[in-house]
């Protein structure tokens, strides 16, 4: 098996170590270190698994799709936004964390995915295997679609906001997730966004 054959997510695994680091460090949250560790920042294990959990195999697979330096500049603007925009302009307060990535990977991966399905749509065959690994992909996009349908709900005040999560950092950065999938179809096409 050659090298060409192995993924290229550098990014994803750096950034993944770099949460792993502050985590295990859990610096003291000071006005400097809140400024730019922030979104690198848990409150917790659980905080932390959950985030690496979706951002691991949904930041890889984006990596993959528009290479290592578009998904740089993605992944690291995102969640300083999601995390200043909603204090900036009055709907939200601080908070922490890699939620605002996650959600906005989720938010390019959904309408990618469902381009993506419906453009094969009339070329998959009934093989098992084949049906199989459609039927996961599906299932990972109606996941991906119902939490990010709840964090709508929970943002315009239709579900409680639960203690302790960063509700207006999620929905910026489903928001975001969108408007990139949107700018990226606008420039290269709706199936190759």
């Amino acid at each position: 098996m050659s090298i060409d054959n192995f993924p290229r997510t550098l990014v994803t695994f750096t950034l993944a170590g770099i949460m792993l680091l502050v985590y295990v460090v859990n610096p003291a949250i000071a006005e400097l270190s809140y400024i730019f560790l922030a979104p690198w920042m848990h409150s917790g294990w659980p905080h932390f698994w959950n985030n690496l959990f979706i951002f691991v195999p949904l930041g890889a697979w984006v990596e993959n799709r528009v290479g290592w330096l578009t998904f740089l500049t993605f992944a690291i603007m995102i969640p300083y936004l999601a995390l200043s925009a909603p204090v900036a302009f009055g709907y939200g307060e601080l908070s922490r964390g890699a939620s605002g990535l996650t959600m906005a990977v989720s938010g390019y991966i959904v309408p990618v995915s469902l381009t993506n399905l419906s453009e094969r749509l009339d070329s998959i065959s009934l093989e098992r295997r084949e049906l199989f690994v459609w039927g996961l992909k599906l299932l990972i996009v109606l996941y991906l679609a119902a939490d990010a349908y709840m964090t709508v709900k929970r943002f315009f005040g239709f579900e409680p906001r639960p203690d302790g999560v960063a509700v207006s950092a999620h929905f910026t950065g489903l928001v975001t997730g969108l408007l990139w999938f949107a700018w990226r179809g606008g420039r290269h096409g709706i199936f190759d966004a």
